[in-house]
């Protein structure tokens, strides 16, 4: 139907879509919208007022305004002639009964039950809010949990791979409970998770970077007692794969939860090769990828908080250049993490290699031209102390003997 053509009554029109209403639902405040509008309005958006009442919403029961969707029926099969579609009568929300109908066909036909589940998930709001709040979690979280334990000779069984990334999928699109959360941060889920994120499906391994993005977020303690060294081996391939941009992003949130939380986990991820993962990465990371620059930088920063972390970043040929090559050029953040890097290893860690990688591969220059720029109070402090530190080993070299070194 083209709207530029046909002029549509006002009250066919959802109030937050301005487009013709498909499945009127109508607020106790009186006020009537498309369902897939209103649901985004207070579920996802988070909103708690009538959009057109501006009422305060103390309930969010949504009631089928069935008199409403016979009118617009019958609006476009009288005007059918002129090229209007009639809307397809809507499904009804989902119920707890049918859902605990479809959750015992998980026993029996399990990757069938859940490819349905999938699909009823995605119907509406209505009915992820309702997965959410059942048995359904339990349940796709033990056919996660299945994953390292069923495996054939050749690594895992295929239909046990399909139904994890099946249950991963309604997963990652719920609107998961804090109880639910914790379930997934079990040892048992979590090991269950680093094996698909080293062998799973594109699609299994950006689900599962997802839930653990979210999880990360949250700050869950037991996050991060139970990570081990499977996951974050995981976390590292989807770094070095990319299997998508927010991919990317979700596995550096969680790598930087997991190492900020204890020496033992930062152990964890230098012995897992972090420091050269990221080294070798950053050279990528131009403007148009700033937050990711940004957040390698900040997870180099936090590894390179303790000598393990700092000697591997010595030790790697790209480290100083790689790191320097991001000041005043990223963002101020880049330009803030990147100094403290480069502060972390002359203060703690300056062997006379590191002193030199400093001068010849022009990260000394860089320190100085940054003096002469705004920057931040804290950036400038870490710059001054690395210019003073080192200042005669490097003041009388010819190519920058007209900078002035802090005495």
């Amino acid at each position: 139907m083209d709207s530029t053509q046909m002029e549509i009554p006002s009250y066919f029109l959802c109030p937050i879509s301005m487009q013709l209403m498909k499945d009127p639902v109508t607020l106790y405040t009186g006020a009537s919208y498309d369902r897939h509008s209103i649901e985004e309005w207070m579920f996802t958006l988070g909103n708690n007022t009538c959009p057109l009442t501006k009422q305060p919403l103390h309930n969010t029961d949504l009631t089928p305004n069935h008199t409403l969707r016979r009118l617009i029926q019958q609006w476009c099969v009288l005007n059918s002639s002129a090229g209007v579609q009639r809307i397809s009568t809507p499904r009804p929300p989902l119920d707890a009964d049918r859902l605990n109908k479809l959750l015992l066909h998980m026993d029996s036909f399990q990757v069938k039950a859940l490819k349905k589940l999938r699909s009823v998930a995605g119907e509406s709001e209505s009915n992820r809010r309702l997965f959410a709040s059942s048995a359904a979690p339990a349940s796709l979280i033990s056919v996660i949990e299945s994953y390292s334990i069923e495996r054939d000779e050749e690594g895992y069984c295929y239909e046990v791979a399909t139904a994890c990334e099946e249950a991963l999928g309604i997963l990652y699109s719920l609107p998961l409970l804090d109880e639910t959360l914790d379930s997934i941060a079990t040892s048992k889920c979590l090991a269950s998770l680093a094996a698909i994120l080293k062998r799973g499906t594109s699609n299994a391994r950006f689900c599962s970077a997802m839930l653990l993005q979210t999880l990360s977020r949250k700050g869950l303690e037991r996050l991060v007692l139970n990570a081990n060294g499977e996951l974050i081996e995981g976390l590292l391939e989807l770094l070095t794969e990319e299997v998508c941009h927010q991919a990317t992003v979700a596995a550096l949130e969680m790598l930087i939860a997991i190492a900020s939380n204890s020496r033992r986990n930062r152990m964890k991820a230098i012995e897992a090769g972090a420091v050269s993962v990221l080294i070798e990465s950053l050279p990528d990371q131009t403007t148009e990828k700033k937050g990711r620059c940004e957040r390698m930088l900040c997870l180099l920063d936090v590894l390179c908080g303790c000598a393990e972390g700092r000697a591997a970043m010595a030790d790697h040929a790209m480290g100083i250049p790689a790191v320097s090559k991001k000041i005043m050029r990223v963002s101020n953040l880049a330009t803030e993490k990147a100094v403290r890097i480069l502060w972390l290893l002359c203060k703690f860690s300056p062997s006379k290699r590191v002193i030199d990688e400093m001068l010849q591969t022009g990260a000394v220059t860089k320190l100085c031209l940054l003096m002469q720029c705004a920057c931040s109070a804290k950036t400038r402090s870490k710059v001054n102390e690395v210019l003073r530190m080192h200042s005669k080993c490097w003041k009388d070299r010819c190519y920058i003997s007209s900078v002035n070194f802090p005495e």
